[in-house]
């Protein structure tokens, strides 16, 4: 990528409250307090659950379905789903985050179509059948192979023959806190609010929450950095 969240973090953002701070000097406090909950709340997402989910899912889908088991399966197809889920309330929150942080409300219609709330309307089955119908799509994306993608949703439920290649992929997909990663994303999916509702009323345990979060994704990226040459 050439903006990466390095560039987003440690460049880009600076640059843009300094504009901020040139196009309006004196934004109300509480909406920049809120901006800034909300972008570290956007950017934990991104960072802890985003990233590694798609990682998951990339490895999964683009291993080949000779080397799939029904476990490996399911980690793949529950990574890819979440990702998605998660991509698209993590730009809804960055988004307004950074427009708080700016002092410039974006609108409730903006946010509810970034974070899939205008086409579900708060409705968990609709939300599901969309995120199912998404992750085929993003299967078939990862796979680019229509017959791939069937293997692989049939998968699911048909437990292909244990091989090699199956028990390899097996222990490289169970390692590295993926497991893990997944269970967090479904607590995070099911018993979570909305982060625009969480926020609605400020306070500051709720803000203590977010920077903990923001600083915690922050140690990860650094630590998962690439060292420069």
């Amino acid at each position: 990528m050439l903006i990466s969240l390095h560039h987003l973090l440690f460049v880009l953002l600076p640059v843009a409250l300094a504009v901020r701070m040139y196009v309006q000097p004196r934004p109300a406090t509480l909406d920049v307090a809120k901006g800034i909950t909300r972008f570290c709340l956007g950017f934990g997402k991104w960072v802890l659950l985003v990233d590694p989910l798609w990682n998951l899912a990339t490895i999964t889908f683009r291993g080949g379905p000779e080397s799939l088991g029904t476990s490996v399966a399911w980690m793949g197809f529950l990574g890819l789903l979440l990702s998605l889920h998660f991509f698209f309330t993590a730009a809804g929150d960055l988004i307004a985050g950074v427009g708080g942080m700016f002092g410039f409300k974006v609108a409730e219609h903006v946010q509810e179509t970034l974070t899939l709330r205008r086409f579900t309307q708060g409705n968990w089955l609709r939300l599901i059948f969309l995120l199912l119908a998404l992750t085929v799509l993003g299967a078939l994306l990862q796979t680019a192979s229509f017959g791939d993608t069937w293997l692989h949703l049939k998968a699911l439920f048909a437990p292909p023959l244990r091989t090699i290649p199956t028990l390899i992929q097996q222990a490289r997909i169970r390692t590295d806190f993926n497991v893990l990663t997944i269970f967090a994303a479904l607590v995070c999916l099911i018993g979570l609010p909305h982060s625009r509702d969480f926020l609605r009323e400020p306070a500051p345990w709720k803000a203590t929450i977010c920077i903990l979060i923001f600083t915690f994704a922050v140690a990860m990226l650094w630590t998962h950095a690439a060292p420069m040459s």
